[in-house]
């Protein structure tokens, strides 16, 4: 079963590792187009930093099943190290967006915190499966993988477009 054998998982995390830096590269210089915006609201730095947390976390990820010689049960063990870290990260920058939704005359949809809390927990969720499942042997192992992968760039790609674009609205 090719969910348990981390080698075979090599080019798909080359190519995410790739992807995911030049994303992060591409989000910085994006985000350098506002910066003054960006930095004078304490929640917009909040977002900005789980667009880079979630990039990161992919990048981080890849790279742990990247080292040669481990074995399936140490890279378990990372890969959940960085879901739950990342997930109690997660936690402490959203946890000033959900008190500025509740105040009097906020302006922010609710949705946008939705999309926000499914996208960067949803990833992490993901992740802990992987690795939860790797580590037992059974229940798909890193097949779920990609859609964690896929769920972070989502989150961190919304992250950025509302930071470069829906901040000038």
């Amino acid at each position: 079963m090719s969910g348990y054998e981390p080698a075979l998982w090599s080019d798909f995390a080359l190519a995410q590792l790739g992807a995911s830096a030049a994303l992060l590269g591409l989000v910085f210089v994006g985000f350098s187009i506002n910066l003054r915006d960006i930095v004078t609201d304490g929640q917009l730095v909040n977002r900005a930093l789980e667009a880079v947390i979630s990039l990161g976390t992919v990048l981080v990820a890849s790279t742990a099943v990247l080292i040669p010689k481990q074995s399936d049960d140490v890279i378990a063990v990372e890969l959940l190290v960085i879901a739950v870290w990342t997930t109690l990260v997660l936690m402490r920058l959203q946890r000033g967006a959900v008190a500025a939704m509740r105040a009097p005359g906020a302006h922010a949809p609710r949705s946008s915190l939705l999309f926000r809390q499914v996208a960067g927990f949803g990833a992490m969720a993901m992740l802990a499966v992987a690795a939860i499942t790797l580590l037992a042997g059974a229940g798909g192992g890193l097949s779920w993988w990609p859609a964690a992968v896929v769920i972070a760039y989502l989150g961190a790609l919304t992250d950025a477009w509302v930071l470069i674009v829906e901040i000038l609205r």
